[in-house]
């Protein structure tokens, strides 16, 4: 298969023994966008959870028991179908000698590598540049779609409650910002919808909010020309690309970041100059608590 070629001279070029590729995008969404679907480009798994792990000799494929059938069809070909929780990462690799396993830091957080691959004879190197992004020249180009707003009739509260109670918690918390990762909760505390994903209206963004209640929107600046006019002037808009800028430019102060869908590339930049408080999103919680007008709609 020419594209594992590929794969194994950058590998190699890299001084790695493998490579990591996940299911997941950099927002970590159950369903991708096709032009962000590496694990499908390498290994021709159409799944909506699994993950890759090629080596100089041997290709694995991890997958849940929904997909151990589809696997074998979709790529036994070519990789070891391997189906968790029978067996993990660190159980078929234990017997191996020391072997460096490259990944990109924007695809997986810290608390899911440690679980997979947390034994003495793996070595996880970060590698910046995806190195499937490096040869995939065809990718699929990815329509973009615009938010919408919700209105606090169909929302039954409006953002600022919702911003309201997160800049209680924070300060509750000791924390100077919270640094929300997951489109879902960014999608609830601001009543936002999106099209970015094909089965749910999720919009791909991530925010950052202090203490006093400032707030900053990191998205794609073309989704957000509709709803501009109808969110707060305290809000500032920033193009996506430009995010690293801004984490890069706040310090000593005591950030919160989510322990499932804050990458290790964001926790890497932002530990650098900050102390951080590593939890659960506490949009979590208070989205779980449904109020009046969300139990009519269900």
């Amino acid at each position: 298969m020419k594209k594992l070629k590929k794969l194994r001279d950058y590998i190699k070029i890299n001084n790695l023994d493998g490579y990591l590729v996940p299911k997941n995008d950099e927002y970590f969404s159950e369903y991708v966008n096709r032009s962000s679907d590496r694990l499908k480009f390498i290994s021709n798994f159409s799944g909506s959870a699994g993950f890759a792990v090629i080596l100089k000799n041997t290709n694995y494929l991890f997958v849940d028991g929904r997909y151990t059938v589809q696997a074998k069809i979709q790529s036994g070909n070519n990789f070891k179908i391997i189906t968790i929780p029978k067996k993990f990462p660190k159980n078929v690799l234990k017997s191996k000698n020391k072997i460096k396993i490259g990944f990109d830091p924007k695809l997986h957080n810290e608390k899911q590598l440690n679980f997979f691959f947390n034994i003495k004879n793996i070595i996880l190197k970060p590698i910046n540049k995806n190195l499937i992004d490096i040869f995939w020249s065809k990718k699929p180009k990815t329509q973009v779609k615009p938010f919408f707003y919700l209105k606090k009739k169909d929302a039954g509260q409006s953002y600022k409650e919702k911003i309201l109670k997160v800049k209680k918690i924070l300060l509750k918390k000791k924390a100077d910002y919270l640094f929300i990762t997951a489109p879902e909760n960014v999608a609830w505390i601001l009543n936002i919808r999106g099209g970015d994903s094909e089965f749910s209206p999720i919009p791909n963004a991530r925010l950052l909010i202090n203490n006093k209640g400032e707030i900053y929107l990191f998205t794609q600046l073309q989704k957000i020309n509709k709803i501009k006019k109808k969110l707060l002037k305290e809000i500032n808009f920033i193009d996506e690309n430009k995010i690293e800028k801004k984490l890069q430019n706040i310090r000593r102060k005591n950030i919160w970041i989510d322990n499932f869908s804050c990458s290790v590339y964001f926790k890497n930049l932002l530990s650098k100059k900050n102390k951080i408080i590593e939890s659960n999103d506490p949009i979590y919680f208070l989205k779980s608590l449904k109020n009046r007008t969300e139990i009519k709609n269900m």
